[in-house]
């Protein structure tokens, strides 16, 4: 703005000097009667005054007007549904390892059968497959805890066993010499080395239990005597 008010106020000084040199000449008798020098400052001070405001209101007019914010209500972005998830069915799985008991189960040496001390035995279980997995020649019965009783602690299936079929399986055994009650207890193993029995989780093992009593005494020679002669 204050570069407008500069050229108008040089313009308006100018006319002021030209008023001022024209009114210091003599008129001629025949020209028109001078100006007085009052009233050309009133004159020259109303014309100031009069492009000042000018001035002011172009200055006023050429300002801008301010950019109305934009009342556009902003595009909202479309939500997509998400589709429900299926929930995964549920299958049962059948163990590859398990075992159960057959018919009959302990097909010699009942649970607490007596025995003498060191007397030899033969136990045999009956089991049988119900996992969905073969047992193959590679799979063992193997000891698993309390009294191993002199036995092997470790031997092959003699033969493959499918799901569903059963197989017999038989330890030798000494009973201890000392009277008591012992047990022994056994489990499969697979050529992983993972042990399964038999139960629920097929994590129990199958067992021989004996109740070892005295020796029995030697029975006494008889006695030979000679049959007196008449």
């Amino acid at each position: 703005m204050m570069s407008t008010i500069k050229p108008a106020a040089c313009f308006l000084l100018v006319v002021l000097l030209l008023l001022s040199g024209c009114a210091k000449t003599t008129p001629t008798p025949n020209e028109i009667p001078t100006i007085e020098q009052p009233d050309l400052m009133q004159t020259s001070v109303a014309l100031v005054t009069l492009a000042a405001g000018q001035t002011l209101a172009a200055g006023a007019s050429a300002t801008p007007n301010p950019t109305l914010a934009s009342t556009a209500t902003p595009s909202q972005i479309p939500t997509i549904a998400r589709s429900a998830t299926p929930e995964p069915e549920v299958t049962s799985l059948v163990e590859c390892n398990r075992a159960s008991p057959g018919t009959p189960f302990d097909l010699t040496i009942p649970d607490n059968t007596k025995l003498y001390a060191e007397q030899e035995f033969t136990k045999t279980w009956r089991l049988v497959n119900s996992g969905s997995c073969k047992w193959t020649r590679l799979y063992k019965l193997v000891f698993f805890s309390q009294n191993p009783m002199g036995a092997m602690q470790e031997q092959f299936l003699t033969g493959e066993v499918l799901p569903g079929q059963a197989i017999d399986l038989s330890v030798i055994f000494y009973a201890p010499t000392s009277p008591g009650v012992y047990q022994s207890n056994w489990m499969l193993q697979d050529p992983d080395g993972n042990l399964f029995g038999i139960g629920p989780n097929a994590d129990a093992p199958f067992y021989v239990r004996i109740e070892v009593t005295q020796e029995p005494s030697p029975t006494p020679e008889a006695s030979l005597t000679p049959t007196p002669k008449p």
